[in-house]
C-alpha cells in the first residue's frame, strides 16, 4: 500500500523562488522600456522644435540678420524687436517658455544650425550664410585654438565632421525631376546630447551615454527663391 503526501508548503516556496528570479528580468525590461521612451520623447521634442523655427523663418527675410560675431547668442537677441533671422530662429530651441523638454546648451556641445537655399534649375546655386560651411551654428568651441561650431563635434568635443549633414548635392537629390526648378528653402537642425534617465549600466551596451542625436526640417522659403533679372529695354 502506498501513501501519498502533499507538501504544500513545498509548493508555496517553489512559486516566491521563482517569482524572486523572474522579477529582477521583469523590472530591467521595464527599465529599458522607460529608458527608450525618454529618449523617443526627446527626439521628437526635438523635432518638433526644428519644424517650429522652420515653419517661423519660412516667411521671414533670411537677410536681415548681422552675423559678423558668431561667438555666441547675445542675450537680448530672443527679446529684440528687430529681426535676426538666424538668431530668433535659434530662440526655439533656447527660450524656456517654448521650450520646455529639450535641453540645449553650449557645454554639452549641443548646436542649432541653419542654412538658407536658391536652387535654380534643381540645382542650388546660392547658399546662406555665405561663409565657408554655408551654415549658421549657434554654438562654437574652442579646439586645439580654432573655434569649431559644435554641429562638427560629438558629446566628446571630437571633431567627427567636416561637411554639413545636409550638403548642397543631397539637397539636389531631393528634388523631384518634374518640380518648379526656381525654388528656395529653409533648413534647421539640432544637435544635442542625450543623457541616460535611469542610467542602467546594461542598456548602455546597445545604447550609447550619451548619445548625439541629430534632427531637422526642411521648409519652402520664399525669400530665397530666385527672381528673375529684369530686362531693361534700350
Amino acid at each position: 500500500m502506498r501513501v501519498r503526501i502533499k507538501l504544500k508548503g513545498l509548493t508555496k516556496g517553489q512559486s516566491f523562488v521563482e517569482l524572486a528570479l523572474v522579477i529582477p528580468v521583469l523590472m530591467l525590461l521595464l527599465a529599458g522600456v522607460v529608458e527608450i521612451a525618454f529618449l523617443y520623447f526627446s527626439y521628437m521634442s526635438a523635432l518638433d522644435l526644428t519644424r517650429e523655427a522652420a515653419r517661423f523663418a519660412s516667411s521671414r527675410d533670411y537677410r536681415k540678420a548681422d552675423v559678423s560675431d558668431w561667438s555666441g547668442l547675445p542675450n537680448s537677441a530672443c527679446e529684440d524687436t528687430y529681426l535676426h533671422f538666424y538668431y530668433d530662429t535659434a530662440c526655439f530651441f533656447i527660450d524656456t517658455e517654448i521650450n520646455s523638454s529639450l535641453e540645449i546648451s553650449r557645454t554639452d556641445y549641443a548646436d542649432v544650425a541653419i542654412s538658407v537655399f536658391t536652387v535654380t534649375g534643381n540645382q542650388v546655386t546660392n547658399r546662406w550664410p555665405d561663409n565657408a560651411d554655408g551654415v549658421f551654428s549657434l554654438y562654437q568651441t574652442n579646439v586645439g585654438g580654432n573655434m569649431v561650431p559644435n554641429w562638427k563635434l560629438d558629446c566628446a568635443g571630437n571633431v567627427v565632421r567636416t561637411e554639413p549633414y545636409m550638403t548642397n548635392a543631397r539637397m539636389a537629390s531631393l528634388f523631384q525631376p518634374d518640380a518648379p526648378t526656381e525654388k528656395g528653402f529653409v533648413l534647421v537642425e539640432v544637435y544635442y546630447c542625450y543623457h541616460h534617465k535611469i542610467g542602467l549600466p546594461f542598456l548602455s551596451w546597445a545604447i550609447p551615454d550619451p548619445l548625439r542625436m541629430h534632427s531637422y526640417t526642411i521648409m519652402p522659403s520664399s525669400e530665397a527663391i530666385p527672381t528673375p533679372t529684369p530686362i531693361v529695354n534700350p
